[in-house]
């Protein structure tokens, strides 16, 4: 027994750093992180944090959440055919390959392979019908539970201020969220399976091996708080991963292979509840937008005086010692009149006045840490227009 385990822990390891989407995936980060911290750059003239955070919510709470469900498809007996395996891992990779972070979701290549089965009669494809519906449908519902858990625990975090153009073209600032999450899903592959393609190893009847499943997440906040958005795209990922369970429990009460079909319908169910959220959020007056609340915070910098001071994104900053401000620049102007007591009146979300006090000096100037929605610094900077 302690053989056989240890067996499995090395066919694990192996799988799990031998396979190309793992180092695709960092590869993929670091160029995100590196076209983040330029876009920054260019709109506010500072980053908001280093591109080491971005590799690491990559691979560190992917992995949290794949460890919770790798116990859940080993106790299941998750099973696919080696040939399953190399199919997904291929689709997968070219999908990361794209570099477009909202591509990546585990159900476009299951629906791709599931539409071979369909119209393809090849017997090089006989290895994805070798696997059970039930396990099809499985994956497919242990990928959504992976988006929904990563959703609710990292989907508001470390988020990027960014800006956009209004039908008017006036700035309108917002909070992006561009995430990608690479979960490591253990799965069981039949040894017989594997000896097809390397005969001259014996392998054990059932192999654990790592399945890499890339997750993206993509949103722009400019409607409403990340807080508040984020409940109606949580029910949406809910509904899809509930959908999958009950068409994975249908598949395996039933044996009928028709509930296959289902596959196609969960992805556009995907599609069509995030596009609603979407839609309602540009609908909305924009939040970030200077005016008569005063000048809006869009993000402050970590370790400086407005983290400090407790300002948060959403808030505006509506008098600087009195002096009714609404422009970074009138910001500015104001308080170079005002030195060196700093006393802001801050309107919250809720449209109260607090205040917000500190003592400020001429070092200070490009030092509050404060992101404020404003021209950005960047004139060449291209800015979409919001629709």
């Amino acid at each position: 027994m302690g053989v056989e385990l240890l067996d499995g822990i090395g066919w694990t390891a192996i799988s799990l750093f031998v396979s190309p989407i793992l180092w695709l995936a960092i590869l993929v980060s670091f160029l995100l992180s590196m076209r983040r911290v330029k876009r920054e750059r260019n709109l506010f003239r500072s980053r908001t944090r280093s591109k080491r955070t971005d590799v690491f919510e990559t691979l560190v709470p992917g992995l949290v959440v794949g460890l919770v469900l790798s116990v859940i498809s080993l106790s299941l007996k998750l099973t696919v055919s080696s040939e399953f395996l190399m199919a997904f891992t291929a689709l997968t990779f070219l999908i990361l390959l794209t570099g477009v972070v909202r591509f990546n979701l585990p159900l476009w290549p299951l629906v791709v392979m599931a539409g071979l089965t369909w119209f393809v009669a090849d017997d090089r494809i006989d290895g994805l019908t070798e696997v059970s519906v039930t396990n099809w449908l499985l994956l497919a519902a242990l990928s959504l539970a992976a988006e929904l858990m990563l959703l609710v625990w990292r989907g508001k975090k470390n988020l990027s201020p960014s800006l956009v153009l209004s039908k008017r073209g006036r700035y309108i600032g917002g909070l992006a969220s561009n995430k990608l999450w690479l979960i490591p899903l253990v799965v069981l592959v039949p040894g017989s399976s594997l000896e097809q393609w390397i005969p001259q190893w014996t392998f054990p009847e059932f192999v654990p091996v790592v399945v890499f499943l890339p997750i993206g997440f993509s949103f722009l906040f400019t409607g409403q708080l990340p807080e508040q958005l984020m409940r109606p795209l949580v029910q949406g990922r809910l509904i899809s991963f509930l959908s999958a369970v009950v068409l994975s429990l249908a598949a395996f009460l039933t044996g009928q292979a028709a509930w296959l079909y289902g596959l196609p319908v969960l992805l556009l169910v995907h599609i069509v509840l995030h596009q609603r959220t979407k839609r309602w959020n540009r609908s909305q007056t924009p939040l970030f937008l200077n005016g008569k609340r005063g000048v809006v915070i869009l993000g402050t910098l970590p370790e400086k005086p407005a983290s400090e001071m407790g300002l948060v994104p959403g808030e505006a900053i509506y008098k600087v010692n009195g002096e009714f401000v609404e422009s970074e620049k009138t910001f500015y102007e104001a308080i170079q009149r005002h030195k060196p007591y700093l006393r802001l009146e801050v309107m919250n979300h809720n449209g109260d006045v607090r205040f917000a006090q500190r003592a400020f000096y001429e070092q200070d100037h490009h030092d509050l840490g404060i992101v404020f929605v404003s021209e950005p610094g960047n004139k060449r900077a291209k800015i979409r227009t919001l629709q």
